[in-house]
């Protein structure tokens, strides 16, 4: 099951093989372009993307968004604090 507000939400699910068992498998839908409105943030010391979810959105399970509005950030856990990135708006 893939909840409504996951980044998933419009993917499929299907089963594989693997080593004689069935595993349910995301299929992501096809990337496509878009744009959102946004506030630019510049990171402290000690934030992190659940935290700053927390912050803007009041649910830390949406990390993802600020994530996937920034794509340029690999490893998230190691981001120099004067940062600027964007926090999209719900």
């Amino acid at each position: 099951m893939i909840l409504a507000n996951s980044r998933y939400a419009n993917s499929a699910v299907t089963t594989v093989d693997k080593n004689g068992t069935d595993v349910a498998v995301i299929v992501p839908s096809p990337a496509v372009a878009y744009s959102f409105s946004y506030v630019s943030h510049m990171v402290a010391d000690g934030e992190r993307p659940d935290t700053l979810a927390y912050q803007y959105y009041t649910d830390p399970t949406l990390w993802w968004r600020i994530a996937q509005a920034n794509p340029e950030i690999m490893y998230w856990d190691d981001v120099p604090a004067g940062t600027v990135i964007r926090i999209p708006q719900l």
